[in-house]
């Protein structure tokens, strides 16, 4: 099972090779409404085939590849939470869309994983392309809006170094229910028992 924070990777691997020189991220984690979405927009070219066809995990446009698995696998982790993926156009800057939704307390739910590690990989790989980051949800106190990469890799060891220390403090992991929690590697996590 990949971590959040890797298909993330993957999906923006999927942006550049489609040329996009701006993608926009956005992680919202939403413990009372018990959900976390990641949406990634960009201007790249736009789907090379149906939204169906590339969701197929038969479907890849990398050369030397028969499959490309981390669409229809993802797809298929966020509809056994009880989720979905949408592929599609991007409504805000003209190429492509993907959003993804899972119920966070879902015991297969994955691990949102290091986002922080994931979004700065891009960025310094793809120093052609302008990424911005969005953090929301009630787990994000202010939420970060539009930042770059390394503004939001530091936000989220923020985030997880103060989740960490508050559970300490409390002597507990403060569950309510299955939430979300950080490992000892102050990565945030989707908490299973």
């Amino acid at each position: 099972m990949h971590d959040l924070s890797l298909y993330l990777l993957e999906i923006l691997e999927n942006s550049v090779r489609a040329e996009a020189s701006r993608v926009h991220i956005v992680l919202t984690v939403d413990q009372e409404a018990d959900e976390v979405r990641l949406t990634v927009d960009d201007d790249g070219q736009g789907l090379p085939a149906a939204p169906e066809e590339v969701l197929d995990p038969f479907f890849t446009t990398k050369p030397g590849k028969k499959t490309g698995l981390g669409l229809s696998l993802l797809r298929s982790e966020a509809q056994t939470t009880g989720g979905d993926l949408t592929i599609g156009p991007s409504p805000s800057l003209g190429g492509t869309r993907v959003a993804v939704s899972m119920r966070l307390s879902h015991i297969d739910c994955p691990p949102l994983g290091d986002m922080g590690a994931s979004l700065v990989v891009a960025a310094a790989t793809n120093p052609q392309v302008e990424f911005t980051v969005t953090f929301d949800g009630d787990r994000f106190s202010p939420p970060l809006l539009q930042a770059a990469p390394a503004v939001a890799a530091q936000y989220w060891q923020q985030a997880c170094s103060e989740k960490h220390k508050n559970q300490e403090k409390a002597g507990t992991n403060s569950r309510r229910g299955r939430g979300v929690s950080v490992n000892t590697n102050l990565r945030l996590t989707g908490e299973h028992e």
